[in-house]
C-alpha cells in the first residue's frame, strides 16, 4: 500500500506522548509515512513544535483551539513561531458553540478573528475547527483572504460540505464516518471530490470502529482510509494516494521541507 498521511493528530497528548516512539512504530508498520500534529493552546506548542523537529516524518501547527478562549495567548508569538522550519499551518482555529453557553461566543470570535489576521504574515494554511456554528464561520472568514485551508474532523450537512468546497477548502474524515449511525457523513465524504480529500485520526479521540472507546492514535488513520475505499469504491491504495497528494499540495511547505 501505498503510504499514508495522518493529517491531524494531538501527539502531546499524555495518551501518545508517554509511548510516542511506539505509537510512531506501529504507524509505521500500519502504513503511515507522515503525521501532522496539530496545536490547541499556548502550554503546549513548544512541545509539539519539539516533537515535529525530533521526528523527519511529523509536522506541526501552531494555534489556539476555539475552546481555550480564555487562555491566553499573544499573536506575535505565534507568527514568530510559525516559521519555525517543520511548522507547516496555523491551527486549530476556529468556533465551537457546542459546549458554551452563548457568553462565549464573542470571546470565541474575537480569538478567531485573531488567529485569521494572522494569515498575511504567516501564509500558511488553517486547520479549522467548526461545531455548530458554520454561519459564523463563514461569515467571519469571508472578511480575510486566507489562503486554502481545511475544514477537519467533519460531521456537518452535504449543504455546509458544498460551501467548504466552493469558497476553495479542503474537508477531513476522521473515524466518526466508521461509525454505525454515520451513514449521511459517508455520503460526504463520497460526495467531496477526491483533490479536496484528507483523512485524520484527531487521535487520542474518536476511535474508529472497532477501537471506539479506546484511546486513537495515528496508525488508525488506516481504518478510516480502508472506510474511504469501500465508500468511495476504490482501493485504498488510491485513497492513500490521494490524501497525500492532497495534504503534500495543502501543506507546502511540508512539501518543501521533505524535497
Amino acid at each position: 500500500m501505498s503510504g499514508l498521511v495522518d493529517s491531524h493528530a494531538h501527539l502531546f497528548h499524555s495518551e501518545i506522548y508517554e509511548n510516542l516512539d511506539d505509537k510512531l512504530r506501529l504507524a509505521r508498520l500500519a502504513g503511515v509515512d507522515y503525521i501532522l500534529s496539530v496545536g490547541t493552546d499556548s502550554k503546549t506548542m513548544e512541545m509539539n513544535i519539539g516533537i515535529a523537529e525530533r521526528f523527519d516524518n511529523i509536522f506541526c501547527s501552531v494555534g489556539i483551539h476555539p475552546l481555550h478562549f480564555g487562555d491566553g495567548y499573544d499573536t506575535a508569538e505565534l507568527i514568530g513561531l510559525s516559521k519555525k522550519e517543520k511548522v507547516i499551518a496555523i491551527g486549530e482555529v476556529g468556533l465551537d458553540y457546542h459546549y458554551e453557553d452563548a457568553t462565549s461566543k464573542p470571546d470565541q470570535i474575537t480569538l478567531f478573528r485573531d488567529m485569521l489576521s494572522m494569515a498575511t504574515n504567516c501564509g500558511l494554511p488553517y486547520i479549522i475547527h467548526a461545531r455548530e456554528c458554520f454561519s459564523d464561520i463563514f461569515g467571519i472568514m469571508s472578511e480575510y483572504e486566507i489562503p486554502p485551508s481545511v475544514f477537519h474532523c467533519y460531521t456537518d450537512t452535504k449543504e455546509n460540505a458544498a460551501t467548504i468546497l466552493d469558497i476553495g477548502h479542503y474537508i477531513s474524515f476522521s473515524g466518526v464516518v466508521t461509525f454505525k449511525n454515520s451513514g449521511d457523513l459517508r455520503e460526504i465524504m463520497k460526495y467531496v471530490p477526491a483533490n479536496r480529500l484528507l483523512i485524520e485520526t484527531d487521535c487520542p479521540y474518536l476511535s474508529p470502529v472497532p477501537y471506539r472507546g479506546k484511546p486513537n492514535e495515528p496508525a488508525f488513520v488506516s481504518l478510516v482510509a480502508e472506510c474511504a475505499a469501500q465508500v468511495r469504491d476504490v482501493e485504498i491504495d488510491h485513497i492513500a494516494q490521494i490524501t497525500t497528494d492532497n495534504f503534500f499540495r495543502l501543506f507546502s511547505k511540508a512539501a518543501r521541507t521533505t524535497a
